[in-house]
């Protein structure tokens, strides 16, 4: 075998901020006491929304959309809650409800494969009284302190009343939001006391956030650029603009990626939209083009998933990989913290290999067993591995012409946490967002079943000419149906 080295990449996502916004015009201008929005004089529609899910479904991630949601707000919920819209008790939305709102969550709900729901907030400021607004939702970032806990509460309460108007609450089987980045960075860092967001988020269901922690420095947040903590269980990172101002249509990030420090960076809603709409499949392919360069870098690759993301900024802090020999490394994984466990955190380690044309992984085990799955781009072999408990780690490889026997080609968004198989039966565990086809190699089956009701087989096809099954899993959860596929030959 060529002396060629595993490589440990840096993850790479972008987040899209102020996704849910009705009208873009800036409200907050010339000492004006409403929101900002977008930036921009426009009226969003589901082609906006399409134009994301677009790029995301030919890229091969699952773009992690942040929404405010006040108006969305069919039923006026917000009044009852008055610190989170300029009216206060008087907020009344009427002339934003309309089927198009409908429309665009029901398409939202529908697109959970490449398009994350995410939390921003419910107005994106604060007004303690009406028609006195201050920087920012969730924190105090003008006088440096944080909100009463309580109020904080009630914008939780407002955020999930609005989401139940669209049917996505625990009773329709949709679990809250696990991502979220604060408004304007107002993130009220306090992992050692007793109120702090991450106390709040938690309670919620929130596992990771991302904030620009340089707006917060009273907070003493971790102070790399690339840094991250633990929260009261929600896992923290830093994350940094690269140039593409949050009012600018279509812009891209200014700085290489060579030079950006952080894991994930920052975008919002406008940045992935033309200003002429004639001109969006010029713009969708700009971002297409962007995310195709990462994963051609060779210490980078692009996160299929928020999940994803985290879990390798956590291996790469804590975790340590050493090729004894070509085909043979040692992963050290004992200093991984109990949080990560505790608050089930953790998922996938990726590590990538150079490969030649017609060469591939022949076959690869981590401590004898073969890893969760399998995927190829651009001259790299993408290995999956399962969720690593605290120890040390043998994973053995051979290059070659040849594929693995049997294995999961991933190229969806969804995780695969163990996989296992043997002349009689093939299983998985997999953590499905929306309807994706699962690509396995794989001797003909005789049977499917899914262990969740709610984790549902659409189809299988088999073809006997490449030994692959073709299997449509769909999901319920929004944020991801867990379960176990098992097949019997």
């Amino acid at each position: 075998m060529e002396n060629r080295k595993l490589i440990f990449p840096k993850a790479f996502a972008v987040a899209l901020d102020d996704m849910g916004w009705v009208n873009g015009s800036h409200m907050g201008k010339n000492r004006g006491q409403g929101p900002s929005r977008a930036g921009v004089n426009k009226h969003f529609t589901i082609n906006d929304y399409k134009a994301v899910v677009n790029a995301a479904q030919t890229i091969g991630t699952r773009l992690l959309g942040l929404f405010i949601l006040c108006e969305l707000d069919r039923e006026n919920s917000c009044a009852k809650y008055p610190t989170t819209t300029m009216y206060g008790i008087d907020w009344d939305n009427s002339e934003n409800v309309s089927d198009e709102q409908l429309q665009i969550m029901d398409f939202v709900k529908k697109s959970a494969a490449h398009l994350e729901f995410g939390m921003h907030g419910v107005g994106h400021e604060f007004w303690p009284e009406k028609m006195h607004r201050v920087r920012a939702e969730w924190y105090n970032l003008i006088d440096k302190k944080p909100w009463p806990e309580e109020t904080l509460r009630d914008h939780f309460k407002c955020f999930r009343e609005i989401l139940t108007q669209y049917e996505i609450n625990e009773e329709n089987g949709h679990s809250f939001p696990e991502s979220f980045v604060a408004c304007a960075y107002s993130y009220y860092w306090n992992p050692d006391g007793d109120y702090s967001l991450g106390k709040l988020l938690n309670e919620n269901g929130v596992k990771y956030a991302n904030a620009s922690f340089s707006y917060i420095k009273e907070l003493n947040p971790p102070k790399e650029q690339n840094g991250g903590g633990f929260d009261h269980g929600v896992h923290v990172l830093n994350r940094i603009n690269y140039g593409n101002e949050w009012f600018r249509y279509e812009t891209m990030p200014t700085v290489s990626l060579d030079n950006q420090e952080t894991d994930i960076i920052e975008s919002h809603f406008v940045n992935w939209l033309a200003q002429d709409s004639t001109l969006q499949t010029r713009v969708t392919e700009n971002w297409i083009n962007y995310f195709k360069n990462v994963q051609r870098h060779e210490n980078r690759y692009i996160a299929k998933n928020t999940e994803q993301l985290h879990s390798q900024w956590l291996y790469n802090k804590y975790a340590k990989i050493e090729e004894k020999e070509p085909g043979l490394a040692i992963i050290d994984n004992s200093c991984m913290p109990d949080e990560v466990y505790k608050f089930k955190l953790l998922g996938n380690m990726v590590l990538k290999i150079k490969i030649n044309t017609n060469e591939h992984v022949s076959s690869v085990t981590i401590n004898n067993k073969q890893i969760s799955s399998y995927f190829e781009e651009f001259g790299y072999a993408f290995l999956y591995l399962p969720q690593l408990e605290k120890g040390k780690y043998i994973l053995k490889y051979t290059l070659g012409d040849s594929n693995m026997q049997t294995y999961i080609f991933n190229n969806g968004t969804y995780n695969i946490y163990r996989f296992e198989h043997d002349k009689d039966f093939l299983s998985f565990d997999i953590k499905m967002y929306g309807s994706q086809v699962v690509t396995i190699k794989c001797l003909a089956p005789k049977s499917i079943a899914s262990s969740n009701p709610y984790l549902k087989i659409i189809s299988d096809d088999y073809n006997k000419a490449t030994g692959i099954l073709s299997l449509e899993i769909s999901g319920r959860n929004i944020c991801g149906e867990s379960g176990t596929i098992r097949l019997s030959f």
